[in-house]
C-alpha cells in the first residue's frame, strides 16, 4: 500500500492509498448525481460551485483528519500538495499509462508554423 504525509495547517496528514470500492464511495460522496461512477462526474457543475465553501465542505470528505478552520488556516499550495498527493498515492498506475499516451498524441498532432 502506498501513502504519503504532507504538511496542512499545521498538521501532518498521512495520505494512504484507498481501495477501488473506498474510492467508489468518495466519489458518490463528492458527487452525489455520479453515483460513484467517476465517467458520471461533471466538471463544469462543479467549476460553476467553485468558491471556498467548496473546499470547506469537499476536502473533509477526502481527507477526514481535516476540518472547515484548517482548510481556513491552509494556504493554497498546501491545498495542492494534499490533492497532488492523493491522486500519486491513489492513481500512480493510471498516470504512468496515460502520460506516454499523451505524448504520443501530441507527437501526432499538427505543429503549428
Amino acid at each position: 500500500m502506498r501513502n504519503k504525509t504532507v504538511d496542512f495547517a499545521g498538521k501532518k496528514i498521512r495520505v494512504e492509498e484507498k481501495r477501488i470500492g473506498e474510492i467508489e464511495k468518495i466519489i458518490a460522496d463528492l458527487f452525489p448525481e455520479s453515483k460513484g461512477n467517476i465517467q458520471k462526474v461533471d466538471l463544469s457543475k462543479l467549476l460553476e460551485q467553485a468558491n471556498f465553501d467548496l473546499l470547506y465542505k469537499k476536502l473533509p470528505i477526502i481527507f477526514p483528519d481535516i476540518t472547515k478552520d484548517d482548510v481556513k488556516n491552509a494556504y493554497m499550495s498546501e491545498i495542492e500538495a494534499l490533492v497532488e498527493a492523493f491522486v500519486n498515492v491513489n492513481f500512480f498506475g493510471l498516470k504512468k499509462l496515460i502520460q506516454p499516451m499523451l505524448k504520443m498524441v501530441q507527437a501526432g498532432l499538427p505543429q503549428k508554423q
